[in-house]
């Protein structure tokens, strides 16, 4: 299943962008009058815009980033990465600004100097903390936009079930073809944002559409919450041992990686294990 990409929810923050680079330039004309008001506005709206915009579409896609970079290593490194370089190239356009625009100063490529890691570093908080932000979910964010894309959502599980209906099998997009995963050939599930993975007895793992939490209302009584990210199939499981601090190591019969519980779940491991 492809991950969508947002651009178009990142437009209700422009006036916010806007009237940030407004305080910015007003601010620099206050303390610097080497350039007129009008012109520090619009250097700074352009590189308030230049920065904002693009850190809120890569924090309004982070999904789309997580599902694309497999290693957390790889992940992290790119988006420091692309936060950092959107700060030097926001540099290099105020420099093109003042340079080529307003003739200020001559210009020479690449020779901001100190701007580009002052640009750089205020990027990159910006970056990590519009990306720790959930835009998503934030009620106070909420579009129509919004609302039409859980509906969509809502429409798409509603081809697959009834209600009322037990799920039998998993529905996943593997390109454009869409195919069934029997439930018994499921070893557990793993929480992905609003989706969820699927890792079968083969040891492949299919994004499907449907959260934890949906599956959990629909799921038989052989599978099980063990961890607010997975649901994982008692039939096979090969072993049950303790881990640490009241949580369990669950190891299965094909050859899967062990995953471990979370001791808000004990309970449930309990249970599984009989000791209740």
């Amino acid at each position: 299943m492809a991950i969508p990409f947002y651009f178009k929810k990142a437009n209700r923050f422009i006036p916010h962008i806007v009237f940030v680079g407004l305080g910015i330039g007003t601010a620099n004309y206050s303390i610097n009058e080497d350039l007129n008001w009008i012109q520090w506005i619009i250097q700074s709206v352009s590189t308030s815009f230049l920065i904002g915009y693009t850190l809120i579409i890569i924090g309004l896609n982070k999904s789309w980033f997580k599902f694309y970079f497999k290693t957390r290593i790889k992940f992290y490194l790119f988006i420091s990465l692309a936060f950092f370089l959107v700060g030097v190239l926001a540099s290099e356009v105020e420099h093109v600004i003042r340079s080529l625009v307003f003739h200020s100063q001559q210009f020479k490529p690449l020779s901001a100097g100190k701007m580009y890691l002052f640009n750089g570093i205020i990027s990159l908080v910006l970056g990590y903390s519009f990306f720790k932000y959930d835009f998503q979910k934030n009620k106070n964010l909420k579009s129509i936009e919004n609302q039409k894309t859980l509906q969509d959502q809502k429409n798409k599980t509603d081809k697959f079930l009834d209600e009322t209906d037990a799920i039998t099998s998993i529905p996943v997009k593997q390109g454009e073809n869409i195919f069934l995963i029997p439930i018994r050939d499921i070893s557990y599930f793993e929480a992905f944002d609003n989706y969820s993975f699927v890792h079968n007895l083969l040891g492949e793992k299919r994004l499907c559409d449907y959260s934890l939490l949906f599956l959990e209302k629909r799921l038989d009584k052989n599978f099980s919450r063990v961890h607010r990210k997975y649901i994982v199939n008692k039939s096979h499981i090969e072993q049950i041992k303790p881990h640490f601090n009241g949580r369990y190591l669950i190891v299965f019969n094909n050859g899967l990686d062990p995953i471990a519980s979370s001791k808000g779940y004990s309970t449930t491991i309990r249970k599984l294990i009989k000791i209740e």
